[in-house]
């Protein structure tokens, strides 16, 4: 079973805000694969893992 959350959940793990999401949406730049059931958006928390072990450590 494929774990999923919404964008307010998305917005805390990330730490941007659900406007900001929601533009880099629109403007085709958001780097996670989004779902649609509905109108509703989600993303799965694997996905979303894999994102952030791809950012680069500050120090």
């Amino acid at each position: 079973m494929r774990r999923m959350i919404d964008i307010k959940d998305l917005s805390k793990m990330i730490g941007l805000k659900e406007q900001t999401i929601r533009n880099k949406l629109n403007c085709g730049t958001f780097p996670i694969k989004t779902k649609k059931i509905g109108r509703k958006l989600l993303w799965e928390i694997k996905d979303v893992e894999e994102f952030l072990d791809t950012l680069k450590p500050i120090n």
